[in-house]
């Protein structure tokens, strides 16, 4: 599953474009640098494209990071700098980076946990779609106190702006705490946010999404019983003042614990939420809830069972994807306790199981696990999880229709197979019905890089060449001597404004093995010595006209 002959790649190689690659062992890198990369989250970039975010360990030991990020546009090319950009490279910790897309302008804001100041503070930074920082270098202080802050989460407020939730520590348990800050890096709400929960004993785990009107609506798992966790929400507007009942109103309080919620808007102004149920008091149970503008719940009291199967479902991931309701994926150990695989569901806006009881199967690898869900623009939904193997986590896809039937290959569609492991997958809609991936991906080191993969409506990347080449330059390029000798070059022809160039040279398995960046009027010098018997392909860019080039050299290194 892990290798392909030299001469399949040989030809997949040729229908290269621009950056996307249809050979699921190559894909498309995001960050290769020392020491790992990972926390990925995406968002779209408007235009097609995506914005990436993500902890980075580059300058630092293995227990600190900075915030990293990265845009992709539609046709592959990185549109920022090789690697990505530094969002925060500030003395100390900087980690658990969340960000939005911040209007149609393709910019982005991210947030994120920093300990500069020796405990844990939350900052944001807003960048543009040409990968400038707009506020602050190192970002602004959303939330800077004595007592540390985490986890925090953020959404849009229809204003080039943001509102940002997290845990507080301040009444010596977790409470809930939001700020706004406007499209210019201005905090608009009290110094240090407004409450939204600090009832007794831990409230954790916000999530948060847009109201529709500028506010927003708050999901958390709360603990004021001093038993056990339920779920309660909140709304605010975009004042910061809260519109429903004060420390937020009851979404389930059921016997026994309920974690991990999630929400999604309903479409009228109202929320989605589900979450990860024991009240059977045996194992995790799948449940949901509509709640209206005004904070009352919708269906039945405490929840509809989405999924009430044996043994335990969990990791949770929810999507509105319009009138047919709320789509649900889920991982599912319901056949033995050993064995995941990714089950869904679609509820409707009623609140009724509209595909088979307990959900329909969607995955059928050796073991599936942290599903995610995005809508797909057109009614439907795109699924992607870690899918295992013998040889280690691989990156598959599904999509369903609004009425639960799966669209692509049984089992799903590979977006990554490479060697070694591939996990924690994010994605993000193209726009046309299809789906750009990124993911945590262990195939150079053993440390975590970031590759990406886009595929089509139709499951497939067999368009690249086609639809991706319209509009952009083929430029020429040859290497000479070939096979390489100790004097070989790869030069760029066509570059009449000398352009700086790229270029990256995998391996006969897909592998990347190098990238380089050279002047204009440089060329790239290969000495047979540094390859190892075997076929190698390059491919080089030029981002500042959207224009490439592709090729292949042999060594047979008899040095």
């Amino acid at each position: 599953m892990k290798t392909l002959s030299v001469y399949a790649l040989l030809l997949i190689s040729f229908s290269l474009s621009a950056q996307w690659n249809a050979n699921t062992i190559i894909n498309a890198p995001v960050a290769i640098a020392d020491k790992g990369q990972d926390n990925v989250h995406t968002v779209t970039d408007t235009k097609g494209g995506v914005v990436v975010s993500w902890d980075d360990k580059r300058t630092f030991t293995v227990t600190a990071t900075d915030i990293y990020a990265q845009r992709i546009k539609k046709n592959g090319h990185e549109k920022w700098l090789n690697n990505g950009i530094a969002i925060c490279t500030y003395t100390g910790t900087q980690k658990s980076s969340a960000l939005i897309s911040s209007g149609i302008d393709g910019s982005a804001i991210i947030t994120w946990e920093d300990n500069r100041a020796g405990n844990f503070d939350i900052y944001a930074q807003k960048v543009d779609s040409s990968g400038n920082v707009l506020w602050t270098t190192n970002g602004i202080a959303v939330c800077s106190k004595t007592t540390n802050q985490k986890n925090p989460k953020i959404s849009s407020d229809n204003a080039g702006g943001a509102i940002i939730v997290w845990e507080d520590s301040l009444n010596n348990y977790w409470d809930i705490s939001a700020q706004r800050i406007s499209s210019t890096g201005t905090l608009l709400w009290t110094t240090n946010g407004v409450n939204i929960c600090n009832s007794p004993n831990a409230q954790n785990n916000p999530k948060i999404d847009v109201d529709g009107l500028g506010g927003a609506i708050i999901t958390w798992q709360d603990k004021r019983n001093n038993a056990d966790y339920d779920i309660y929400a909140q709304r605010i507007d975009n004042s910061g003042a809260s519109l429903w009942t004060a420390n937020g109103v009851v979404v389930c309080n059921a016997i026994n614990t309920q974690n991990n919620p999630r929400i999604e808007p309903d479409g009228a102004n109202g929320a989605l939420i589900g979450w990860t149920d024991k009240r059977n008091a045996i194992d995790n149970n799948i449940y949901a809830q509509r709640v209206n503008a005004a904070g009352a719940v919708q269906w039945t009291a405490n929840g509809v069972l989405v999924c009430g199967a044996t043994n335990n479902q969990s990791a949770l991931d929810i999507k509105y994807i319009g009138t047919a309701g709320l789509m649900l994926t889920w991982k599912d150990d319901r056949t033995t306790v050993n064995f995941n695989a990714i089950y869904a569901q679609i509820v409707s806006l009623a609140g009724a199981n509209q595909l088979a009881s307990n959900g329909i199967l969607i995955s059928n690898g050796i073991k599936s696990i942290n599903p995610n869900v995005i809508n797909d623009g057109t009614g439907g939904a795109i699924l992607a999880w870690q899918d295992s193997t013998a040889l280690g986590w691989d990156i598959k896809t599904q999509s369903i229709n609004s009425t639960g039937v799966v669209q692509w290959t049984s089992g799903g569609v590979t977006v990554c197979n490479a060697s070694d492991d591939q996990e924690n997958v994010a994605q993000v809609t193209d726009g046309a019905g299809g789906a750009i991936y990124v993911w945590e991906d262990r195939r150079n080191t053993s440390n975590y890089d970031l590759y990406a993969h886009h595929l089509y409506s139709t499951g497939t990347p067999i368009l690249i060449g086609i639809n991706e080449l319209a509009g952009l330059n083929e430029m020429q390029s040859f290497c000479f001597p070939n096979p390489v000798t100790a004097q070989s070059v790869i030069e760029l022809k066509n570059n009449t404004a000398n352009h700086p160039w790229e270029i990256s040279i995998f391996d006969g398995t897909g592998k990347l093995i190098q990238i380089h960046n050279l002047k204009g009027n440089e060329s790239y010098v290969l000495n047979s010595v540094d390859y190892a018997a075997g076929i190698y392909f390059y491919v080089i860019s030029i981002k500042e006209t959207s224009s490439y080039s592709k090729g292949s050299f042999i060594s047979v290194n008899r040095n």
